[in-house]
């Protein structure tokens, strides 16, 4: 393969489709339309000479030698585009890109009316794709692969952050079966089993339920989900209590017909901030859009 001859462009798109494993998701990403970018899929395979992405299943699997090339195709993509905005302007209403985001849906469900809100006056084609936070995410941030991570401040991965927003905890009862008053009894709160909240791995708990856990509060619980806005529907018919956000049970509390509970001991807020890779400290894109994650919760 001639370099002189290679478009560019390709790259970038191989180094979507790695990412995503999906031509539709890739394609919007990059603004294209579904059958531009499975024609780029096409060319790529000529160019390579290899057919980089094969079915497997339901889905699109890299083969071996496309999954040999895929952080060095990143880093190549990563390389050319700081090289190229070093020296360009950033205007945030003509400029035309996305920004992953991982997080809770805990805390998309807080952000996303006030981003988009906010995207859609001053920066109407800046986009914001919002995926699931992970154990992982804080490696996929060093890599790259996510621009921004919102995450529990006990979180440490090693790379710049700040500060977000605050939250109180609360116990939720289904309103069918809960306890009397507006505020459990030591009793009642170890006595009822219990949802809890986890990341991506059974072993990790919500930050509420790590500190009962280490000051010696043992609670049965009896069940686990990786959804922070599901636990209080789950509730429902049952005897189960769950420590959710406040924020997150005052929203959900109609919906979910649930009642808020103030817990029988004092635990910690939940501190959430933003993380970023230090290598866009100093990308005005970056530093623009964080600005405007920070400035909409600082107003929740």
């Amino acid at each position: 393969m001639n370099l002189r001859q290679f478009d560019l462009n390709l790259l970038v798109a191989l180094d979507v489709l790695l990412q995503e494993r999906n031509v539709t998701r890739a394609a919007e990403r990059l603004y294209l339309s579904q059958p531009a970018m499975s024609g780029m899929l096409s060319r790529l395979r000529q160019s390579f000479g290899d057919e980089l992405l094969v079915r497997v299943g339901r889905g699109l699997e890299p083969t071996e030698f496309a999954a040999g090339i895929a952080e060095r195709v990143h880093e190549c993509v990563q390389e050319l585009e700081e090289l190229l905005v070093s020296r360009r302007p950033f205007s945030p209403e003509s400029e035309k890109r996305a920004f992953r985001v991982g997080a809770t849906d805990y805390t998309v469900l807080l952000l996303f009316e006030p981003l988009m809100k906010r995207l859609s006056e001053v920066a109407p084609d800046i986009s914001v794709n919002f995926v699931k936070l992970e154990l992982t995410s804080g490696e996929r941030i060093a890599e790259g692969v996510i621009d921004f991570g919102v995450f529990p401040a006990q979180f440490e991965p090693g790379l710049p952050s700040e500060p977000l927003f605050e939250d109180t905890w609360v116990c939720a009862a289904w309103e069918g079966n809960s306890p009397h008053g507006d505020r459990l009894t030591i009793e009642e709160f170890l006595s009822r089993p219990h949802v809890s909240f986890s990341i991506s791995d059974p072993g990790h708990v919500s930050v509420a339920q790590d500190y009962l856990a280490r000051h010696g509060h043992e609670h049965k619980i009896i069940a686990t989900t990786e959804s922070f806005t599901a636990a209080p529907f789950l509730l429902h018919g049952t005897a189960l209590l769950t420590i959710v956000p406040r924020r997150l049970g005052e929203r959900l509390r109609s919906a979910a017909e649930i009642n808020l509970l103030e817990l029988p001991f004092e635990v910690p807020k939940l501190q959430e901030k933003i993380v970023w890779n230090p290598r866009f400290s100093s990308s005005l894109a970056h530093t623009w859009m964080r600005e405007q994650i920070v400035d909409v919760a600082s107003a929740l």
